[in-house]
């Protein structure tokens, strides 16, 4: 009892700790671009906790993944934003129109909705797997987010429901003060859990080293 009791609070301070990383470094980089790498950041530390490594340093391993992909990261962020104003814009000004151009203009501006909303979830994860090599192309990562959201639904609808519910559930349960220290780290650290289950070869279990001597 004990034993499980002090694994709850390791895992508590390690996603408060997880959360204020992710504030300081979304500040580091002036909110507007500093949300994506830090989001990139804490997914990629969270992922490293599916894998075992639950001793790593949060703050410096996120500074440097932080550093590293603040470029995709803020690409990839700012081109989906950019992609969901321009169809949310389209579609809004099409009801000004006549009949038949505004359904004309309102069903591929609703389709681009909703492929954006299934690849969304699967942006950054994707963007950030790669930690040791080049970042990739961004045009790869806007296709293998579709392709992943569009072949495993359930893992979509568990990462967006990962997403939304949590910060929904502390307003809904009065206690919104709990946002900015896990309002963050929660959904990312089950987003990592889910993937870790679902896609095993994305977060896959550490191999124990072999012994030399042995």
């Amino acid at each position: 009892m004990i034993t499980r009791l002090d694994g709850v609070l390791q895992w508590v301070v390690r996603l408060v700790w997880l959360n204020a990383c992710w504030l300081a470094l979304t500040a580091a980089g002036g909110i507007v671009l500093g949300i994506g790498p830090a989001t990139l950041a804490a997914h990629d530390v969270s992922r490293r906790w599916m894998q075992g490594e639950t001793d790593l340093p949060v703050g410096r391993t996120m500074w440097r993944r932080w550093k590293r992909g603040w470029m995709i990261a803020n690409a990839t962020t700012l081109l989906a934003l950019a992609l969901c104003g321009a169809l949310l814009s389209s579609w809004w000004l099409s009801r000004t129109l006549p009949p038949i151009p505004a359904a004309l203009t309102q069903g591929p501006a609703l389709l681009g909705l909703l492929l954006m909303i299934v690849l969304m979830p699967h942006l950054l994860w994707i963007a950030g797997q790669d930690d040791d090599g080049p970042a990739p192309r961004l045009a790869t990562v806007f296709t293998a987010a579709l392709a992943v959201g569009v072949m495993r639904p359930l893992l979509t609808l568990a990462l967006l429901v990962a997403v939304i519910a949590w910060p929904l559930l502390l307003i809904a349960a009065g206690v919104p003060g709990l946002l900015p220290v896990c309002g963050v780290s929660v959904p990312l650290a089950a987003s990592a859990w889910c993937l870790h289950r679902t896609v095993p070869q994305i977060c896959p279990s550490p191999t124990p080293e072999r012994n030399p001597s042995a």
